[in-house]
């Protein structure tokens, strides 16, 4: 009996260890707010044991809820064990027309982005201005003596206007703005003041147009961010522009090397204006509503999406995008998995035969864009 007693012991013990490990999980896993459309209710998939109920202790919801209503719901494991308490808010249901069709971006940054630094040769000894100062690689120079930056040929003649006078610039690093004073040096290579950075002005690539609302003409695109290909972060946006394009060919991927789509813009006026750069995707303006049609479809809130089968509309060849097959393998509903929110897996022959599965480009393809030394 004793030796029954301590194994039901250790394996109580186990299951309410389970059950707080799989509590802490779901606080993280979980968002903290949700929209509802309304005269609907929030429903979890399968894959998460969860019930959504009244939070105890407010008032009680009213059965008719309305736009623009908001209140407060606790999450429950399996009904029972509280997981944290989340806002709901009650939003109409959005049509937007899907697309899949390339589309070119042109973009200017919101200041020049420091992408490189090198030493200066003087008469003497070699030195770096920027490093001194403690500038670093991915910082954002915003201003010169308070003269707002925009290219990389202002900065090189501003620095000859100045001399060898110090310069006070604004720096963005993340989400921090600072300012630093930085001593210029004359290199002794051509004669030039030099701070010792390579910074860039701009980007230009081409993605896949994700959807469009007819209706304000706004447009999103590649579900992720366009970050410098050599620093890896975020390009912050000044503005930019959306112009036409054409997939040109693509290149297989392959066990270990990712394949990718080739394509060049065409000739033809932009198609507007690009708004915000952001960690899902690109976001801005229609010039025409009728330069994209495509099929119609309600636009599902984060919990209403589930793991199995699916389609994707990309284009693997000219402008002209296709449907194709593919399973949902995983979710990920944490708002801090920010461009990363599902795991899928291409089933459909014609495009796997045609890309090998997700290539780069199917997404989007970059170029460096306008790079200057200072």
């Amino acid at each position: 009996m004793r030796k029954i007693a301590k194994r039901l012991s250790v394996l109580m013990n186990c299951c309410v260890m389970t059950v707080l490990l799989l509590t802490v999980y779901m606080q993280k896993q979980l968002p903290d707010r949700y929209s509802v459309v309304a005269g609907e209710e929030i429903s979890f998939s399968a894959g998460y044991p969860i019930q959504m109920v009244q939070t105890s202790g407010t008032e009680e919801i009213p059965i008719e809820k309305c736009v623009g209503d908001s209140y407060q719901m606790d999450l429950k494991l399996l009904g029972t064990i509280p997981v944290k308490t989340v806002e709901v808010n009650v939003v109409d249901r959005k049509m937007v027309t899907v697309s899949g069709a390339p589309f070119g971006i042109k973009m200017f940054t919101d200041g020049l982005m420091v992408v490189g630094m090198s030493d200066i040769p003087t008469t003497d000894r070699r030195v770096n201005p920027a490093k001194e100062a403690g500038l670093e690689i991915g910082d954002v120079l915003k201003s010169f003596n308070g003269e707002k930056l925009a290219t990389n040929e202002q900065l090189a003649e501003l620095m000859q206007q100045n001399g060898g006078a110090p310069i006070r610039v604004e720096v963005k690093r993340g989400n921090s703005l600072f300012f630093s004073t930085l001593q210029p040096v004359l290199s002794s290579g051509d004669g030039q003041y030099r701070l010792g950075v390579w910074v860039r002005d701009s980007s230009a690539g081409i993605g896949t147009m994700t959807y469009l609302d007819q209706n304000s003409g706004l447009f999103t695109g590649l579900g992720h961010a366009v970050c410098d290909v050599d620093t890896g972060e975020l390009m912050p946006l000044s503005n930019g522009e959306a112009v036409p394009a054409r997939i040109t060919g693509c290149k297989k991927g392959e066990a270990g090397t990712p394949g990718e789509l080739k394509g060049k813009f065409t000739e033809e006026p932009a198609l507007g204006s690009l708004s915000a750069n952001t960690t899902s995707g690109v976001y801005g303006l229609l010039r025409s509503r009728t330069l994209y049609t495509g099929e119609e479809l309600p636009l599902a809130m984060k919990h209403e999406v589930h793991t199995g089968a699916a389609y994707i509309y990309t284009t693997v060849e000219g402008t002209q995008p296709q449907r194709y097959e593919i399973e949902i393998e995983k979710l990920m509903m944490n708002e801090e998995e920010k461009g990363q929110n599902m795991v899928i897996h291409v089933v459909d022959p014609a495009l796997l035969a045609a890309t090998g599965g997700i290539v780069q480009g199917m997404w989007v393809r970059y170029n460096r864009g306008n790079t200057g030394n200072a």
